[in-house]
C-alpha cells in the first residue's frame, strides 16, 4: 500500500508539534496542564527551572500533590478555588504565593481555562502562572504607605479636608466627619446625596458672606485661604475655629487639589474676650481713679476762693446791715469778693487749659496716613465685633497741621463710638470714614448705622454720656482737641440711621502749638 500521504502528514504533525513544543518552552513564563478532575499531566521547562519541581514531582493520584508550590497559608483558598472552578467549569483565577528553586516564596498570580469538546464536556484544563511579586510588593508598601498618611491625618488634633480645583468637598477626616456630624454623603437619609451647598450649611450666618468672599478669591486666585470664623458643630452649637487651606499643583503649576485645616480656637477667642473685657475695666477703674483725682484736685482749689467768696459776702451783708451801714467797708469786701472771683475762674481756665494742652508739637503731616493707623489699630476689635471699617479718601488731599497723638485718639474715640453704637443693631455694620476737601479745610465724616444720638444738642457737654459706663468725657476732649487745631466738631443725622460725626482741619492756618 502506497503510505506516502500519511507518512509525510504524519511528519508534518510531528513537526508542528515540536515547533508548538518549543514555543511553549520559550514563552517567559510557567504553563501547565492537568486533566478533567485535575491531575497535572503537564509542566514547561520555565515552571521547572523557577520552582525546582518536576512533574512527577507535583503528580499524585488525588491531584493534591500538585499544591505543594504554593505557600502553606494560601493552599487551602487555592485548592477551595481551583474545586469550584472544576466543579462549574468557570475559568480559575487565583493570587499566591509560590515556591521558587532557592527556596524563597514569590507572589504569583495564576490563570486556567477549560478545554471542551463538541459536546462541552472538559479534556483538560490548561493554566499559566506569572511572577507579580514586584507589584504586589509594590502594592503593599503603597497601601501600608497610605495607610500610614491616613493614620497620621487620622490622629492629627485638627480637621483636614480636602476639595477639587474648584472647593467642591472631596474628602473629610474622621474628626472632621464626627465634629460635623455628617460625611461627604449623609448616611442616616438616603435621598441626599453629597450636600451641595456646605457653607451654607457649616457657617454661621454672620461670617458666612465673608467667608464665601474670602474663599472665592483664593479660589480664582489660587492665593492661600486664612480665616477666623464659626463652625456649625453637630449639636448646632457654633464654635469659633482657624481655617487654612493651600493650593497643591502638579509639575506644570495646575491646581489639582485644595488641602485645608481646621483649628478650633474657641477656648483661645474666649481667653481674649475674657482678658479684653478685664482690660477695659481695668481701663475703666484707671479713667474712674484719674477722674476721682481730678475732682478731689478740682474741689480742692476751687474751695479755697469759694470759701473765700462766702465769707465776704457775709461780711459784706453784715457791713450794709450795719447802723448806720458802714459802706467804706462793704466796699473792700465786695472788692475782695471780686479778686476771689477771678481766682476761680482761673482755676477753671488752668483745668481747661489741660484739655487743650499739646504734648507733641504740631506738624504738617498726610493725613491719609494717621487714619490708616486707626483703621489698623481698630480693626481687630471690628472684626470681633463683625463690622466693616469702609475708609473713602479723596485723592490729592492738602497737608494739615496737627498734632499725630492727639488726632489718632480723635479718630479712634469717634470710630469706637460708632462701633459701640452697632453692637444691638441687626444686619450690616459699617463703619465709614469719608476724608475731603471743603474750601479751606479738610473735612474728615466718620458714619455708622447704630440707634442715631438722642440729645445731639448735650453730647459733647463735659460728663454728659449716654452710655451705661461713660464718664462722657470722650467727646469734650474730643471737641477741645479739634479745636485747639483750629477746626470744629458736630454731629449730624445719617440715612436712614445712624449718626455722623464731623470735625475739620484748616488746610493752612497758624494754629498755635
Amino acid at each position: 500500500m502506497d503510505i506516502d500521504l500519511p507518512k509525510k502528514t504524519e511528519a508534518a504533525l510531528r513537526a508542528k508539534e515540536l515547533q508548538l513544543r518549543q514555543l511553549i518552552e520559550a514563552v517567559p513564563t510557567m504553563i501547565w496542564s492537568t486533566t478533567a478532575s485535575g491531575t497535572p499531566t503537564y509542566a514547561n521547562k520555565r515552571f521547572v527551572e523557577m520552582t525546582g519541581a518536576s512533574l512527577a514531582d507535583i503528580t499524585a493520584p488525588d491531584g493534591s500533590a500538585s499544591l505543594i508550590v504554593i505557600h502553606p497559608d494560601d493552599r487551602k483558598e487555592a485548592r477551595e478555588l481551583f474545586r469550584t472552578s472544576m466543579e462549574l467549569g468557570t475559568p480559575y483565577i487565583a493570587t499566591y504565593r509560590q515556591l521558587r528553586a532557592d527556596g524563597d516564596y514569590r507572589w504569583t498570580q495564576t490563570r486556567a481555562e477549560p478545554l471542551r469538546d463538541d459536546t462541552g464536556t472538559i479534556l483538560q484544563w490548561y493554566g499559566v502562572s506569572i511572577d507579580i511579586h514586584e507589584r504586589v510588593v509594590a502594592e503593599m508598601s503603597l497601601r501600608e504607605s497610605e495607610h500610614a498618611h491616613r493614620q497620621l491625618v487620622e490622629t492629627l488634633p485638627a480637621l483636614i479636608y480636602c476639595a477639587t480645583p474648584e472647593g467642591a468637598p472631596t474628602y473629610r477626616s474622621e474628626k472632621l466627619r464626627n465634629y460635623l456630624g455628617f460625611g461627604l454623603i449623609d448616611k442616616e437619609d438616603p435621598e441626599r446625596k453629597r450636600l451641595k451647598d456646605t457653607l451654607d450649611a457649616i457657617i454661621h450666618p454672620d461670617d458666612l458672606a465673608a467667608v464665601k468672599e474670602c474663599y472665592g478669591h483664593s479660589l480664582s486666585t489660587g492665593e492661600p485661604y486664612h480665616m477666623k470664623h464659626r463652625l456649625r458643630r453637630f449639636d448646632g452649637v457654633y464654635r469659633w475655629v482657624e481655617t487654612r487651606a493651600a493650593a497643591m499643583r502638579n509639575a506644570e503649576g495646575r491646581i489639582v487639589q485644595w488641602n485645608g485645616i481646621c483649628l478650633e480656637i474657641e477656648d483661645q477667642v474666649r481667653a481674649q474676650e475674657e482678658l479684653r473685657l478685664a482690660q477695659d475695666d481695668l481701663a475703666k477703674a484707671s479713667q474712674a481713679a484719674s477722674l476721682a483725682e481730678l475732682s478731689a484736685s478740682i474741689a480742692h482749689e476751687v474751695n479755697q476762693p469759694l470759701a473765700a467768696i462766702v465769707a465776704n459776702s457775709h461780711t459784706c451783708l453784715r457791713w450794709l446791715r450795719a447802723e448806720p451801714p458802714n459802706y467804706p467797708r462793704a466796699m473792700i469786701t465786695a472788692e475782695r469778693i471780686i479778686r476771689d472771683s477771678n481766682a476761680a475762674a482761673d482755676v477753671v481756665s488752668r483745668i481747661r487749659a489741660l484739655f487743650k494742652q499739646s504734648v507733641q508739637p504740631k506738624m504738617s503731616t498726610a493725613l491719609p496716613s494717621v487714619i490708616d493707623e486707626a483703621r489698623r489699630l481698630l480693626a481687630e476689635e471690628a472684626s470681633r465685633l463683625r463690622i466693616r471699617l469702609h475708609v473713602d479718601i479723596e485723592d490729592s488731599l492738602p497737608r494739615v497741621v496737627f498734632d499725630r497723638v492727639q488726632l489718632q485718639q480723635v479718630l479712634i474715640n469717634l470710630i469706637r463710638n460708632g462701633m459701640e453704637a452697632m453692637e444691638a443693631v441687626e444686619g450690616d455694620k459699617v463703619v465709614g470714614v469719608r476724608v475731603y476737601r471743603a474750601g479751606d479745610d479738610v473735612q474728615v465724616r466718620v458714619s455708622d448705622l447704630g440707634a442715631g444720638v438722642a440729645f445731639p444738642d448735650r453730647i459733647f457737654e463735659p460728663f454728659f454720656t449716654t452710655k451705661g459706663s461713660g464718664m462722657g468725657m470722650g467727646l469734650a476732649i474730643c471737641r477741645s482737641i479739634i479745636e485747639s487745631h483750629g477746626g470744629r466738631l458736630w454731629i449730624e443725622n445719617n440715612e436712614p440711621r445712624g449718626a455722623i460725626f464731623v470735625f475739620t482741619l484748616p488746610v493752612e492756618a497758624d494754629v498755635a502749638a
